[in-house]
């Protein structure tokens, strides 16, 4: 029995310092979507990416608001035995796995194909997959904090590389609007819903208050380094973007920095792996929650999520296939629902259940009389 019990786990929706979340909420919002997303957005809307993370931004927004009044009121501290929660979260787990696979498929092939060239998939994800499952294990305190330590220098790291950016700048490659139909944009900007969402697993997790308000600071800030990132991008690269591989490495290979100092590609790099590595924990450590709320173990899903990412990553014929498949139309359309219904969701879900634990307490407070 005592055997059984090591593998058995109670659902806690853990507290964090909002200076904490709000590292987290900058990791996971510029994760992936400043690497591998604008060269994928470009391949479709061509001068309307500006225009199109925009968009992204606001459905972004949207559901960051709508996930932010969730855990800023207690997490799910009164939904943990509530079979309509449970059921949400087989979809929020199918979500952030989805998420964490999709973004393992991004990283082998920048790594295999960019930086360490003809290396095998194997090789690279065992390298990735045990320090996203060691973050994983071991839950969103250590994530938390490494985020909260990692911060300032990732952010530091980005803002000196657009600061002492030497390059041909056109912003009129952002023009016009729509570089297609407005029936297209709409139609090609569902396929990035993957995207979306990834501070998902915040939903686990309760806020000690302090006086500023580093969440809603953190997001923004985030939010319009993404956006200008990407107009940086297009007006360097214009229609090419599309073959650029990581806008955020590229970029800062012309900071005039180089010349004095060495190449400033690294410093972007060392944000890349750092960003992309604690992202991938922290939608593994929400799919170890969703286990834990379902079976009462972290085993089931981690141990699935871990296989599947080891197995379709190094027995395809190529990560490409799921790249491709994460942003196929059906699946991006998906992604981008769930990403907005999923929060909603659980926001309706819990003012019910509040309204029913207000009815009960009356009820037995009248009983009593």
């Amino acid at each position: 029995m005592k055997i059984n019990n090591r593998f058995c786990h109670n659902p806690k929706t853990t507290t964090l310092y909002n200076s904490q979340v709000g590292g987290v909420v900058v990791i996971s919002t510029l994760a992936y979507k400043l690497s591998s997303l604008p060269s994928i957005v470009s391949e479709y809307l061509s001068s309307s990416t500006l225009w199109f993370y925009l968009l992204l931004v606001l459905v972004d927004t949207f559901a960051f608001v709508i996930t932010y009044l969730f855990f800023h009121d207690g997490g799910d501290e009164l939904l943990h035995d509530d079979l309509r929660y449970k059921f949400g979260l087989i979809f929020a787990s199918i979500f952030m796995g989805f998420k964490c696979l999709t973004f393992f498929a991004f990283s082998v092939l920048f790594f295999a194909i960019e930086l360490y060239v003809g290396i095998a998939p194997v090789i690279v994800v065992t390298m990735l997959i045990v320090p996203v499952i060691y973050l994983g294990v071991k839950g969103v305190v250590t994530i938390a904090r490494l985020c909260e330590i990692m911060v300032f220098l990732i952010l530091g790291i980005i803002v000196l590389n657009l600061a002492f950016l030497k390059a041909d700048l056109d912003i009129g490659r952002n023009l016009p609007i729509l570089s297609t139909s407005a029936k297209e944009f709409f139609a090609h900007s569902l396929r990035y819903g993957t995207w979306l969402g990834n501070f998902m697993p915040l939903i686990f997790i309760k806020v000690k208050k302090k006086k500023f308000p580093y969440i809603p600071t953190a997001f923004g800030v985030t939010q319009i380094l993404t956006v200008i990132v990407v107009m940086i991008g297009v007006a360097m690269y214009g229609n090419a973007m599309k073959i650029v591989s990581n806008l955020l490495i590229e970029t800062s290979g012309f900071n005039q920095l180089s010349t004095e100092i060495g190449r400033m590609e690294w410093t972007a790099l060392f944000a890349v792996i750092v960003m992309g590595i604690t992202e991938m924990g922290f939608l593994f450590y929400g799919v170890m929650e969703c286990s834990v709320r379902l079976t009462k173990s972290k085993i089931p899903f981690g141990f699935i999520l871990a296989v599947v990412i080891f197995l379709l990553c190094t027995l395809l014929p190529s990560p490409q296939s799921i790249a491709d498949f994460s942003h196929s139309k059906v699946v991006g359309a998906v992604m981008t629902a769930f990403s907005v219904i999923l929060p909603v969701y659980f926001v309706i879900l819990k003012g019910l259940k509040k309204r029913e634990n207000n009815k009960n307490l009356k009820e037995e407070s009248a009983r009593n009389e």
